[in-house]
């Protein structure tokens, strides 16, 4: 292991990787770095990790048993310290094929004990360490070799701090009481999320405009888009925008010329087979299930009242009100609740105590 620059070891073989994982369990940072510019699947740049003893920088470019690392990972044992980790989490998914477990998530936790959601890393180690990190490197290439001093010191800055900022954190949640909300929502975000290629229509702006038939249309198009850009490792939009896909869809009858007065002509000729077959077997098999519509005036004005009720109550618990009022979580409660009379999953733990009572009172009214 080459440790002739100041913070870490450099990992770039397969026996360094396993005789520094022999250093490594009961709590550890890790971070990672990547470059998604041009691909659909993120390309590990570089895997940092900290212990008491040390900062580790290991090379995905040069090791291709990745066991100690995996192991480690899934060591319900080992605590993983990671800070805004749902990014580094479809990484290692993609990567290593493994979702670590027994994570703590700095932003998050800090989410409970501050008025901030989003806090960057930097400003989090200013505000609860008073140190100061680079940020210079914080769009660097990380697939050139060999890396520049100037990265190797903003690469172990990263995670450095990250066992110091456990520690503040937990004694933070610990005294206010908050350890166990702040466990339920990790477990919440630990939880494998499934990204179907049959899914993604529900998500496209206007979809639910659609009639059945249209929308099959949409859903088949879109499925066959996310599979095309996997298979070639290309962003969706380098094969058809959502907005050409909904298109598509409104026609009764796709034909060639068509996709080629709305595509690019080298991607029509590469792709209109494709684009009028997902076209024609979507239609066959309408979707059944509308989508959610726009919220109505009642229920905007449903929405308000939770949104507020949810800031008051988060400014009188001192914590970010995101947790209570993000807007997507008031929409699903809103939605959850007209379909089954009560708040969904997510707000019957740790949030019920809290907002629950209330909640149900302005969508039982709303409902009414």
């Amino acid at each position: 292991m080459r440790t002739d620059f100041d913070g870490g070891c450099w990992v770039a073989c397969n026996d360094a990787l396993a005789e520094a994982a022999e250093q490594w369990g009961g709590a550890v940072g890790l971070d990672t770095e990547f470059q998604r510019t041009d691909t659909y699947f993120p390309i590990p740049g570089l895997y940092q990790l900290s212990t008491a003893s040390g900062v580790w920088l290991i090379d995905p470019l040069a090791i291709d048993d990745w066991t100690p690392l995996t192991r480690l990972l899934e060591d319900a044992g080992c605590i993983k310290v990671m800070h805004s980790c749902s990014e580094d989490l479809e990484l290692l998914g993609h990567h290593l094929g493994v979702r670590p477990t027994n994570l703590f998530d700095t932003q998050l936790a800090y989410a409970f004990l501050s008025e901030h959601y989003s806090l960057s890393y930097a400003n989090l180690v200013k505000a609860l360490l008073g140190l100061d990190l680079p940020k210079q490197q914080t769009r660097s290439n990380w697939l050139l070799r060999p890396l520049s001093v100037a990265q190797l010191g903003y690469a172990c800055g990263d995670v450095a701090s990250l066992l110091d900022l456990h520690g503040r954190l937990l004694d933070g949640l610990e005294a206010l009481g908050r350890r166990g909300w702040f466990a339920e929502e990790m477990a919440r975000r630990e939880r494998p999320v499934q990204h179907a290629p049959e899914a993604y229509f529900a998500g496209v702006k206007g979809a639910w405009r659609l009639r059945p038939e249209e929308l099959g249309a949409l859903r088949a198009l879109c499925a066959w888009r996310e599979r095309k850009a996997a298979a070639e490792d290309v962003p969706r939009n380098r094969v058809v925008w959502d907005e050409h896909l909904l298109e598509f869809a409104r026609q009764r009858r796709l034909t060639q010329s068509i996709i080629e007065s709305r595509v690019p002509r080298r991607l029509a000729r590469r792709y209109a087979e494709e684009l009028l077959c997902a076209h024609e077997l979507g239609r066959e098999q309408p979707e059944t299930q509308a989508l959610p519509r726009p919220l109505s005036p009642s229920q905007a004005a449903a929405f308000k009242q939770l949104r507020d009720l949810g800031r008051s109550r988060a400014a009188a618990l001192g914590m970010a009100p995101e947790l209570l009022s993000r807007r997507r979580d008031l929409v699903a409660c809103l939605h959850h609740h007209a379909a089954k009379g009560e708040l969904p999953e997510s707000h019957r733990g740790w949030r019920w105590p809290v907002v629950g009572a209330d909640f149900t009172a302005v969508l039982a009214a709303a409902n009414a």
